[in-house]
């Protein structure tokens, strides 16, 4: 059996390490934050439901990232975007070559991130992957009890460098089976994340429902008017993938290899998709619909885009109008060209940064 540590013990971060826990694995759970293990510690452990059912012993909890990922073989960064840079940073100074780090899921440009971060610390990289999309479609449903609405089919994966997919793909099947497949490379992986384009536009153009705190089901948020918003949103994302040389699913595609789901109009795929898990709207505008999908979303595609000269005007009104509903200024504290050193590049730089990752070299 192998040992995994888990950084971040959200609703995702509980369902892995429960689930490894009764697969048999040593699993170990990070949070910066002693208070999110009280409920853990209070059940004895995780309470699993839906797709995975069963009481999971508590893993090893810590708030200590080294005791969580020294002499562990996988480390699985579950944790929210905003979180990603500091956790860069820390992880960086921590796993050794022989490790493997996984982004699970990423958001674009995590990947190049830990790069960066290692190449700044001037260490030798362990192989770094990365998911669009979350392997589990969970939610916390009480203290310590996570419903599990899905183990997604297929979900596409890929590394820096580029040649480690296998090896990354090897590690992780004692874990979760065949269930990842080799994806082309981190950029066209990035780019697949369609979180922003199902979760933003329901909840901007249904604003009132979420100040209400109404907490309807997400879906059916999605009229078919609003689900031309979705997709004409999908294809300014697929216009930077084109732009910047690489090939990424469609969200409909997405939603095909990830629950099945071929037939139907635009609603009827969104109902098909989601309507069993039935998850809620955001009930804040500090959830995570606008502070992670709009800042570590909709902006690195826009930043991006300027830098290959692309004009995405509706992915740029949703960052405006976001911004002035939640009175905050994501290009300000988002992930942009210039935080990942792309600031001036062009397409071919851009590609070969998220196929190789940079080397300590190109810091100095």
């Amino acid at each position: 059996m192998g040992s995994i540590a888990i950084v971040g013990a959200g609703n995702v971060g509980q369902a892995i390490a429960g689930h490894m826990i009764l697969l048999g694995h040593d699993a170990r759970l990070f949070s910066r934050w002693e208070r999110d293990f009280d409920a853990i510690q209070a059940n004895n452990g995780i309470d699993l439901s839906g797709d995975v059912e069963g009481h999971a012993d508590k893993p090893l909890l810590t708030t200590d990232l080294s005791e969580a990922v020294t002499g562990a073989d996988t480390i699985i960064v579950a944790a929210p975007a905003f979180a990603h840079a500091y956790l860069s940073e820390q992880l960086a100074a921590l796993l050794e070559p022989e490790q493997l780090v996984g982004f699970q899921p990423s958001v674009l440009g995590s990947s190049l991130e830990l790069s960066r971060h290692f190449a700044l610390a001037q260490r030798t990289p362990c192989l770094i992957a990365e998911t669009p999309t979350s392997l589990y479609t969970c939610r916390l449903r009480g203290p310590a009890q996570v419903f599990i609405g899905a183990i997604k089919q297929a979900v596409h994966l890929a590394t820096i460098p580029r040649t480690g997919s296998q090896t990354a793909l090897d590690r992780l099947s004692q874990y979760f089976g065949g269930r990842y497949v080799a994806g082309s490379d981190t950029l066209s992986i990035g780019l697949g994340n369609c979180n922003a384009i199902y979760h933003v536009p329901p909840a901007v153009l249904n604003i009132k429902t979420v100040e209400d705190a109404d907490t309807l089901p997400h879906h059916t948020l999605v009229t078919p008017r609003v689900a031309e918003v979705v997709n004409a949103l999908d294809q300014e994302r697929l216009a930077l993938a084109e732009a910047l040389g690489v090939k990424t699913h469609s969200f409909w595609e997405f939603l095909e290899s990830a629950y099945g789901v071929t037939e139907g109009s635009h609603v009827e795929r969104i109902v098909q998709g989601y309507g069993r898990q039935a998850f809620p709207e955001p009930d804040s505008l500090t959830h995570r619909y606008f502070t992670e999908d709009i800042p570590f979303g909709l902006v690195i595609w826009n930043s991006l885009a300027k830098q290959v000269g692309l004009p995405m005007p509706l992915t740029e009104a949703f960052i405006r109008i976001s911004g002035i509903i939640c009175n905050d200024d994501f290009e300000a504290t988002g992930r942009t060209a210039d935080v990942l050193g792309l600031e001036g590049s062009d397409a071919v730089a851009i590609k070969a940064a998220f196929s190789d990752g940079v080397t300590p070299l190109a810091t100095v």
